[in-house]
């Protein structure tokens, strides 16, 4: 390549070649190329400089002179988090083992409107209960739903808000191998969805994916699918038990308006808390394979899009 690349850590770094640049393995270049302008952030590792004794040094390509790479900073006291070179995420590693808040998520934006949406739900529920001169429970339940989400725009709002890092990352033991880690030939991000890709160290799968959203460890794989499952099956318990009570509210009306109209309102809910289960379940099936780890190594080369997402 006529560049010599002595101590360099792995990393995307210029190789000669006009605005592109060529993955360094850590013991030699390999076919992988980029054009420089789709980086998102080059450097998966965030290599120290390299010997003094190197000729050539490898240039790091950087946006942003201010923005700290991503990686696992100091958030809280004795607390890391993980930060993706832009925001702070809900990953976490507290007391010593990785995890992710129940209540951060990637868009805040649409927290607050589905809180809103909910909200709009039950006020126009309970108005109609009133005009009908009955009682409804069903405004409950989407004050319920709608007190969720905004928890969750909340909390999302409050982690964005912590003072981006300033210092050193610091990634425990347990938290390896980073994205960018190379321990064999043929490390890169492999494609494990339409949406999203995992890194390959050479040897092994690391706990860490990349999408639209940017780089996301995935430590709390088995615990968040768990909960989803439950919270399906809780969901469609729900609707159960508010489609029995809306039968019953039809059987027993014997003509009385208002009783027919509750038991329409309570079958109607029931169908749509049915609807969410069935939409819970399909995540959950659906985040499978994005979370949890691949048995099997990848087949065929690293992903020709996944050069412009690794960390």
């Amino acid at each position: 390549m006529g560049v010599e690349m002595g101590d360099a850590q792995p990393g995307w770094y210029d190789a000669g070649s006009p605005g592109r640049v060529r993955w360094w393995d850590g013991a030699r270049w390999t076919a992988h190329e980029a054009p420089i302008p789709t980086l998102e952030a080059a450097a998966a590792a965030n290599p120290p400089a390299p010997s003094p004794h190197a000729a050539n040094p490898p240039v790091v390509l950087r946006h942003g002179p201010t923005a700290a790479p991503a990686g696992w900073y100091p958030a809280r006291a004795g607390e890391l988090r993980w930060w993706d070179g832009k925001i702070w995420t809900g990953s976490r590693v507290r007391d010593g083992r990785p995890g992710i808040d129940w209540a951060t998520i990637d868009q805040p934006a649409l927290a607050w409107a589905m809180g809103a949406v909910f909200f709009g739900l039950a006020m126009m529920q309970a108005v109609s209960s009133i005009a009908f001169g009955g009682l409804s429970y069903m405004p409950l339940l989407w004050v319920a739903l709608s007190g969720l989400w905004f928890a969750m725009a909340i909390q999302t709002t409050r982690v964005r808000r912590i003072a981006a890092p300033t210092g050193a990352s610091d990634a425990p033991a347990i938290v390896r191998p980073l994205p960018g880690a190379t321990e064999g030939p043929g490390a890169g991000w492999f494609p494990i969805s339409r949406q999203a890709s995992r890194w390959w160290t050479g040897t092994r799968w690391a706990d860490y994916v990349t999408s639209r959203f940017g780089v996301r460890p995935t430590f709390h794989a088995a615990k968040a699918l768990t909960t989803l499952r439950i919270l399906a099956w809780a969901i469609a318990a729900l609707a159960a038990l508010v489609l029995i009570g809306g039968v019953v509210m039809l059987v027993v009306a014997d003509g009385d308006t208002l009783q027919r109209v509750v038991g329409w309102v309570l079958v109607g809910g029931a169908v749509l808390f049915a609807a969410l289960s069935a939409v819970v379940l399909v995540a959950a099936r659906a985040q499978t394979r994005l979370l949890l780890l691949p048995g099997d190594p990848p087949a065929g080369p690293p992903h020709a899009d996944g050069a412009h997402r690794p960390v």
